[in-house]
């Protein structure tokens, strides 16, 4: 254990000093924070009065609405850059002197996952009472100590299920372009598949579905939940009953699969079986790999 926790405080400390690596690893948050200044949030408020009344409201159920995909992002590309240090230990050779001494493959493989929560849980807690932070500025209310306690256990599971994600796509890969190739990949597709570039409601079936079965958009949903509980009602308190229904449905609010409304429940049971498979899934990829 000795061992372990020496790995995984070397492996931070490495992570920190590399302060490009950092950035690059927010990046993707900032290109939708920046796309919601200018855009994202005019249409949304815009599609709303459609169904209901302007109100300050519903400014700050915009916003929550946001957070929620930002903080479900974040987890994805903080944990995925903390890889970084495990292909860079492999094309520096470093990985070969741990080798050396006397600490199995697992333990060092072990040391880049628990690096990887850690810097994910630490990252998503800070970005998380920065928003809250601004949801007061902005006239929002802080979030009672129950939904920040759910919010909390949420962001703890999407970051355990986006390390476990990150760690069989990195498995994949040797070089630290290729780490960089894929890195740009998943930070672009993440703003899609989280529902935070384009409305879920507003794309086709097919899109649709796809961003449904993705298991880490379902963290996304639960935090929305979490968040936009009292503002979806105080927003819709006086709109007929379908508006808030459809405005759910069209933001990812709720989901509905092949005529299905699903319910949370499922989201949590799509995570958890996710997270097994995955957890399965590395194993036995590290064990393949270990015999080459």
């Amino acid at each position: 254990m000795e061992a372990l926790f020496s790995l995984v405080g070397r492996n931070s400390k490495v992570f920190r000093r590399d302060k490009t690596s950092v950035f690059f690893s927010l990046l993707s948050v900032i290109i939708v924070i920046v796309l919601y200044a200018l855009f994202l949030q005019k249409m949304q408020v815009d599609s709303i009065n459609q169904l209901t009344e302007a109100t300050p409201q519903m400014i700050t159920m915009v916003n929550e609405w946001l957070i929620a995909g930002l903080l479900s992002m974040i987890a994805v590309t903080t944990t995925l850059a903390a890889f970084g240090i495990a292909i860079k230990d492999i094309e520096t050779k470093a990985r070969a002197d741990f080798l050396t001494a006397p600490v199995s493959r697992a333990t060092i493989q072990m040391g880049y996952v628990l690096n990887a929560c850690m810097i994910g849980s630490v990252f998503s807690i800070i970005a998380l009472i920065g928003c809250e932070i601004y949801i007061v500025a902005t006239g929002g209310a802080w979030l009672s100590f129950t939904a920040f306690i759910k919010v909390v256990g949420i962001i703890l599971l999407s970051v355990l299920l986006a390390s476990l994600f990150n760690v069989v796509l990195v498995m994949f890969v040797h070089t630290l372009n290729a780490f960089s190739t894929l890195s740009t990949i998943v930070g672009t597709l993440l703003g899609f598949l989280c529902g935070v570039y384009v409305p879920i409601g507003a794309l086709p079936s097919f899109a649709q579905n796809v961003i449904m079965y993705f298991p880490i958009s379902h963290t996304t949903l639960l935090l929305r939940n979490a968040f936009m509980d009292r503002s979806l009602a105080e927003v819709f308190a006086g709109a007929p009953a379908e508006a808030a229904g459809e405005y759910k449905l069209l933001y990812g609010v709720t989901y509905k699969l092949h005529g299905n409304m699903l319910n949370l429940s499922t989201s949590y049971m799509v995570i958890a079986v996710t997270i097994v498979v995955l957890a399965v899934l590395s194993i036995v990829l590290f064990r393949r790999n270990r015999m080459h």
